[in-house]
């Protein structure tokens, strides 16, 4: 597009149109440098409504999909900056369809096992009541050694609530305080892919959660 528009010479004649031409023509050596000009087309039919832009204007499409049409536009403005500072500041600006990504990214990965909401690795719940200062010890245990740790914060959360948190969010590893826990000093982890849970030693919590993060399958079924 760019090699034809070269040879016409009406075009060239227009002194606004030769410099059109010139900069096109240093921004395809530019992309053809980057080795990213073969993302990139020169389209005539685009255009964009705000008049303050003084050269260059694009878009951004997904090829895979045009549900959504562009995702980012923007262009060159040399004289808006100006018009706040007094300036003349050559200026390139670009924004962002935030919502039409998101909805993208939703319909792409909806069926997903892999995707999460939240970033937590590990759930303290708790069976029975009055355990709220045991869950914030051993919550503050696992985030002081780097360990993405919550609970819920209700002072006796129901078990079927705290399920349901963990299931929804897709939490890996559950950790449960419970009365018999206690006495004996330890706790009970559950990896959530397979069910499997065991009980270790209180002291060796964050040994065991890094080890389980790393290789799940050493969960072994609790005998009863």
């Amino acid at each position: 597009m760019l090699e034809k528009l070269k040879s016409n010479n009406e075009l060239l004649s227009n002194q606004k149109g030769k410099t059109a031409l010139d900069e096109m023509d240093i921004l395809f050596d530019y992309l053809e440098i980057l080795d990213i000009d073969k993302y990139c087309t020169f389209d005539l039919s685009l255009a964009r409504g705000l008049d303050y832009y003084t050269g260059l204007i694009y878009e951004t499409v997904l090829t895979d999909t045009d549900k959504v049409g562009s995702i980012s536009g923007g262009g060159r403005f040399d004289n808006l900056v100006g018009m706040f500072s007094g300036k003349q500041i050559p200026a390139v600006g670009v924004s962002i369809g935030i919502e039409r990504i998101f909805n993208i990214l939703e319909e792409k990965y909806k069926n997903s096992p892999d995707i999460r909401s939240v970033e937590t690795e590990v759930f303290v719940a708790v069976i029975g009541k009055n355990l709220t200062k045991e869950r914030f010890k051993v919550l503050n245990e696992l985030w002081e050694n780097g360990i993405n740790a919550e609970i819920l914060y209700n002072e006796n959360p129901r078990m079927d609530k705290q399920m349901d948190y963990v299931i929804n969010n897709k939490i890996p590893f559950m950790v449960f305080i419970g009365e018999n826990e206690l006495k004996e000093n330890k706790l009970k982890v559950k990896c959530m892919a397979n069910g499997n849970e065991v009980m270790v030693e209180r002291g060796k919590l964050v040994e065991e959660v890094k080890k389980l993060k790393e290789n799940p399958e050493l969960l072994k079924v609790e005998k009863k």
